[in-house]
């Protein structure tokens, strides 16, 4: 019996760190192949193209935002208490990667649909299936907080979200989404 191989696992966690970090364009197959310590051959043998492997990074990077939302949205504290934790959890983890790369990465679902969104309708459909998961759970925490019109609410509630985020990594300060919590409380009510 042959050995497992681990390389299309590692070829996924290398996409992910340099599309996070650096963007599609920037993450080049030979680049990812180099960091995962594999050929190009075993590159194209998991994914046919970097949309592919785009497509899988985007479904990994579902799973830990799932896990992260259900640590944020978690029901030990009453719905807009919840929603300030969003932006506080949020805050700490882009401080975190600043503190390990000197710079605020930014939302990995964000930064690629700004940069690819116009170019590869796959990956579009993705990224917008993901946002709009993300505006289900938000709906359902403010119907739960028996606010009107919630789901009106909530897609702002996205757009706030991805701002702030996008508005720390333009300016390199995390905190930008930290004072938007208390703001977004008061807001939504």
């Amino acid at each position: 019996m042959g050995r497992t191989s681990d390389a299309k696992e590692r070829i996924v966690r290398s996409a992910m760190e340099l599309m996070h970090a650096g963007g599609y364009a920037q993450a080049g197959v030979q680049e990812i192949c180099l960091r995962a310590g594999v050929r190009k051959g075993s590159f194209y043998h998991f994914f046919a193209s970097k949309s592919a492997l785009a497509l899988a990074v985007i479904a990994r990077f579902r799973l830990f935002s799932d896990q992260f939302f259900d640590r944020a949205l978690a029901s030990d504290l009453p719905p807009l208490q919840r929603l300030e934790r969003l932006f506080q959890m949020a805050a700490a983890l882009q401080e975190e990667t600043q503190r390990e790369n000197g710079f605020v990465k930014g939302c990995p679902f964000g930064n690629l649909a700004s940069e690819m969104s116009g170019h590869d309708e796959a990956l579009r459909l993705a990224l917008a299936a993901t946002f709009t998961s993300l505006q289900h759970r938000l709906s359902e925490l403010l119907q739960e907080a028996a606010l009107p019109h919630a789901e009106e609410k909530a897609e702002a509630l996205v757009s706030l979200f991805e701002g702030a985020i996008l508005l720390a990594k333009t300016h390199n300060d995390p905190h930008l989404i930290r004072r938007m919590a208390p703001i977004v409380q008061q807001w939504i009510r």
